[in-house]
Parts: C-alpha cells; sequence; structure tokens
C-alpha cells in the first residue's frame, strides 16, 4: 500500500511542477482568443507577430471574426500553416447542426479558401 500512495505523490508532484510551464509556454499562442494554434518553431511565432503588427497578415480575432460570418458555431481549434511564404489558418468549427467543419483561410487576405464538411 504504502508504495502506492508514494507514486500517486510523485506523479502529482510532477505535474503540479509541469503543468505552469506547458500553460505558460502556450500563452502566447492563446493570447488572441483562447484557441490554440502552433507555428514551426519559435522564428515562425515571431514572424506572425510581426506580421500582424505590420498589417502583412490579418490578426486571428479578425480571421475568427471572418469564419464565424461563414459557418455558424463555435471555433473548436486553429492551427495555422506555412504555404511558401505566406501563412494559412485552418479553423475548426463545432457547427450549429453537429458537423465538425474545417474552414481554411488566407491569413493575409482573409480569404476563404476552403471550406470541408459544411452541409
Amino acid at each position: 500500500m504504502r508504495g502506492s500512495g508514494s507514486g500517486w505523490l510523485v506523479a502529482t508532484a510532477a505535474v503540479c511542477l509541469l503543468l505552469p510551464g506547458f500553460v505558460l509556454g502556450h500563452a502566447s499562442d492563446a493570447r488572441a482568443d483562447g484557441d490554440h494554434f502552433h507555428a514551426d518553431n519559435d522564428d515562425d511565432r515571431d514572424r506572425i507577430r510581426e506580421s500582424v503588427e505590420k498589417g502583412e497578415i490579418k490578426s486571428l480575432a479578425e480571421l475568427r471574426r471572418i469564419v464565424l460570418s461563414r459557418v455558424s458555431g463555435k471555433i473548436v481549434s486553429t492551427e495555422i500553416d506555412r504555404k511558401g511564404k505566406s501563412f494559412v489558418y485552418e479553423f475548426r468549427v463545432l457547427s450549429t447542426a453537429g458537423r465538425l467543419v474545417e474552414v481554411e483561410v488566407d491569413a493575409a487576405s482573409g480569404r476563404i479558401e476552403e471550406i470541408e464538411n459544411q452541409e
């Protein structure tokens, strides 16, 4: 019995020590709207931030409004990918009909490039 109790204590301590670092590490990603998105590395994150500040790409909040104007529902995740030199956001929206709809948006223009699973 004693061995299982100390194992639980070690596991709990590990979670308590690691969780704040994980949350803080992703705080900049989630800052704009609470959704997580990822870039390949810190350089991409910096480039995204600088591009928004310079007006070269739209903010995540603005892109969310564009997506929700086309697909009614709740955005459940957001990812960003690089295509060549540009960035494309992929939003996953749980539609009011209960479907998981994927919406791909050009980060610079805000143009919706593709909507999958919408009906």
